[in-house]
């Protein structure tokens, strides 16, 4: 579809490992939850619901040569109770290989039967890299339904750079919870994907729940933080406002029949293989070609995926005992909105930072200083000058990342706080 809705509330997706329990979406209950404990978000989600338009990546500026595949760098967080909890690199790889294939439609099934929507099967020509695991024993034994997972002092992890990466939490969820994810607009430090223990990653040789052992749930989350709605839009012949995915019903559970029909306007056929439905991994395959233009669309218009996609990744890795790494070095170029007309310095600072332009004049800029977990610290608005100091003294020593805006251009850079 080419309409697009920039949806700023949280969408929660539940997978029951149990397959006669079908109660699998709270999306309605988490919005209200988080409208009605943060009255600017609830505002952001009135006003933000009637904000329509057409996208594809056509639209961006310059010639089609530049609209390179864009690469993702990715942090996940193992949490675990137990031993068997704490899963091997070998799994999160295994992870990271499906996200690739699945958002590059480079997977096997991709040509498998796609009840006569060949022509819309789309590809988001998207990579992810492996920038770092962070491993962690809790006391939790399982998490639920919240965002503990997301917070040290909660038990969880905190959110690594959300800014500049995708964040994954892995953890036990309980047996009826596989995982959720936020729509692009939720606060940084919550934004990402968390998933089950046992539907985290592919291969026979892990501990996987066997309706859920090719990765998809994670394939699934991620659509939602690109913007993705459940194929039937969550309420019965409901819209995922795309168009080119036909009415559903209501979720598709197990593997559906060929031939399966919606009993919605126009009775059409269900996609029940896209990844935006309930279906058991082996039966979701691919995307639509307006669900690419519409996590286009977020990605190219939101400030946190705008960030992300224009971070770095790496392929060097290193070890220890609590976190794996890897190495931050290749800048990924693709969709870059960045100039390199901005210097800050000292990038060691007890008290004034100083940002330096190289235009002759600075028309207007919109400053935000985040700190490491994504948290909103200062913000300014400069106008007229090329040279400008900001006073950070009241930060506590710390890594910060300071983003600084003007129309379309975005530039982020980091400092240290020392006092």
């Amino acid at each position: 579809m080419r309409t697009i809705v920039l949806l700023a509330f949280a969408s929660l997706l539940f997978f029951q490992t149990n397959g006669q329990d079908r109660n699998r979406c709270a999306s309605h209950e988490a919005v209200k939850q988080q409208m009605a404990i943060d009255p600017v978000y609830a505002k952001k989600v009135e006003q933000l619901l009637k904000n329509k338009g057409n996208y594809s990546r056509s639209d961006k500026k310059g010639p089609p040569a530049q609209q390179r595949s864009i690469t993702i760098p990715v942090v996940v967080h193992v949490l675990y109770n137990s031993a068997e909890q704490n899963i091997s690199d070998a799994q999160v790889q295994s992870q990271i290989d499906v996200l690739n294939e699945d958002f590059g439609a480079t997977n096997d099934d991709y040509n498998n039967y796609e009840a006569g929507y060949r022509s819309v099967k789309g590809d988001m020509d998207i990579q992810y890299c492996l920038v770092q695991i962070i491993r962690k024993q809790t006391k939790h034994k399982s998490f639920g339904f919240n965002d503990n997972m997301k917070y040290t002092q909660k038990g969880g992890s905190d959110a690594i750079d959300p800014m500049h990466m995708l964040n994954i939490w892995v953890c036990d969820l309980g047996n009826k919870l596989l995982g959720f994810a936020y729509y692009p607009g939720i606060t940084p430090e919550k934004f990402g994907v968390v998933c089950h223990t046992n539907a985290f990653g592919r291969g026979e040789g892990y501990n996987l729940f066997a309706e859920y052992s090719l990765g998809r749930t994670t394939t699934h989350e991620v659509g939602h933080c690109f913007g993705l709605v459940h194929i039937w839009g969550d309420r019965t012949c409901g819209s995922d406002e795309v168009d080119d995915t036909p009415l559903h019903d209501s979720p598709n559970f197990g593997c559906p029949e060929e031939g399966h029909l919606s009993t919605c306007t126009g009775t059409p056929l269900e996609m029940w293989m896209n990844y935006m439905d309930y279906t058991d991994d082996r039966c979701m395959y691919f995307f639509s070609d307006g669900q690419v233009s519409r996590a286009s669309f977020f990605i190219d218009s939101d400030p946190q995926l705008t960030s992300i996609i224009n971070s770095s990744c790496g392929t060097a890795r290193r070890t220890n005992d609590d976190i794996t790494n890897v190495s931050n070095s290749n800048v990924n170029s693709s969709r870059t909105i960045l100039t390199n007309d901005l210097i800050i310095y000292p990038t060691i600072t007890a008290g004034q930072l100083t940002l330096s332009f190289s235009k002759t004049t600075v028309a207007k800029a919109e400053i935000n200083i985040y700190s490491q977990a994504g948290s909103l610290m200062m913000k300014k608005q400069i106008a007229g000058k090329t040279v400008d100091q900001l006073d950070v003294s009241r930060l506590t020593n710390g890594i910060y990342f300071i983003e600084v805006s003007q129309g379309i251009s975005r530039q982020t850079r980091k400092f240290v706080v020392q006092h």
